[in-house]
């Protein structure tokens, strides 16, 4: 992997995903499979506790410079900072808070509109 950084100054155009966390393996920090209360990495073969996964974050973005198209993928904790958390804390706010939320109601109006036939 390099561990140099190189900066580019670049206008994001869009998102290429909205799954910007992901399950990932301790070991090999590869996405894993979750499947009821387990789960299974892929790639190493371990196995867990799906309560015990850590995430990851994996941010594509597609960005322009000057005249040029980039499709740029961001992974790992270089993106704590910028989101303020690791993909892990985050993880919990969202799950705890979309436990929270609150459908909203819609409720059907079951009167039907009759119209009387004209009388001759």
């Amino acid at each position: 992997m390099n561990r140099r950084r190189k900066f580019l100054l670049a206008s994001v155009l869009a998102l290429q995903n909205s799954s910007f966390i992901y399950p990932s393996c301790q070991k090999c920090l590869s996405r894993i499979i979750v499947v009821s209360q387990r789960s299974k990495c892929p790639k190493c073969g371990s196995v867990g506790e799906s309560g015990n996964a850590n995430y990851r974050y994996k941010l594509s973005l597609k960005v322009a410079e000057s005249n040029k198209l980039y499709v740029i993928t961001v992974f790992g904790s270089c993106l704590d900072t910028f989101f303020g958390l690791t993909a892990t804390g985050l993880h919990r706010i969202l799950k705890t808070n979309l436990d929270k939320v609150q459908r909203p109601k819609t409720t059907y109006n079951n009167a039907l509109s009759i119209k009387e036939k004209p009388k001759h």
